[in-house]
C-alpha cells in the first residue's frame, strides 16, 4: 500500500502550487490596475471579488484536474488532500511574496492611490444612499467610516515583517478547508498500489 505522497507526486504539486501562484499574483494585478480605470463606476465593487476570488477558484479547480491527470488519473482523498493542500500552500507563498517585493519595490504608491479611489467611492455611494433619518446623522456615518478606513489603510501600511507571517500562517486554515473540499469533489478512487507515474 502506498504511505504518504512520493516524492514525484510531491515535486509535481511544488510545480503546480508555483504556476497557481503566478497565476494569483497576475489576478491581484489585474485587480490593483482595474480600480482606477474603474474610479466612479458600480463596478469597482466588484472587482476585487472578481480576480481574487472566482477567476482564482476557477483556476484552482481546473489546476487540480490537471494534477491529478497528472498523478495517472486516479487517487484516493488522501492523495488528493495532500497533493492539493501543497499546491495551494506553494500557490500562497509565491502570491504572497511576489505581491510584496512588486508592492514595496515597484509600485510602491498604487496601494495609496487606490485606497483614496475606494474611499471617494465610499463616500459617494453613501452620499446618495437615502437610509439616514436625516444629513446629520448621514455625514456622521460618512465621517466614522473616513476615520475607519483611514485607520484601516493605516495599519496595513504599517504591518510589521512578523504580523505579515502571522496572518501568512493563518490563511493557511482556509486553504486547507479548500484542499478537503477540492479533495472531496476530485478523488475518484481508493488507495492505490505503489507509485504512479508521474
Amino acid at each position: 500500500m502506498e504511505v504518504g505522497v512520493d516524492k514525484n507526486s510531491k515535486i509535481t504539486s511544488i510545480v503546480y502550487g508555483v504556476v497557481l501562484g503566478v497565476i494569483s499574483f497576475v489576478l491581484g494585478l489585474c485587480s490593483i490596475y482595474i480600480v482606477r480605470p474603474l474610479a466612479g463606476s458600480s463596478l469597482l465593487q466588484f472587482t476585487n471579488p472578481f480576480f481574487n476570488f472566482i477567476l482564482f477558484v476557477g483556476v484552482t479547480v481546473l489546476l487540480t484536474f490537471c494534477l491529478r491527470k497528472k498523478m495517472g488519473g486516479i487517487w484516493d482523498f488522501s492523495k488528493a488532500l495532500k497533493c492539493i493542500y501543497i499546491m495551494l500552500v506553494i500557490n500562497h507563498l509565491v502570491a504572497s511574496v511576489s505581491t510584496f517585493s512588486y508592492l514595496a519595490y515597484v509600485e510602491p504608491t498604487i496601494q495609496e492611490e487606490n485606497f483614496h479611489v475606494m474611499m471617494n467611492a465610499r463616500i459617494e455611494s453613501m452620499e446618495k444612499s437615502t437610509n439616514f433619518a436625516s444629513e446629520e446623522e448621514k455625514q456622521q456615518t460618512i465621517d466614522a467610516s473616513i476615520e475607519q478606513m483611514e485607520k484601516d489603510n493605516e495599519s496595513v501600511a504599517t504591518m510589521t515583517l512578523g504580523a505579515r507571517v502571522k496572518g501568512f500562517v493563518i490563511t493557511l486554515l482556509p486553504y486547507f478547508l479548500f484542499a478537503l473540499l477540492l479533495a472531496a469533489l476530485t478523488k475518484n478512487g481508493q488507495k492505490s498500489i505503489g507509485n504512479p507515474t508521474v
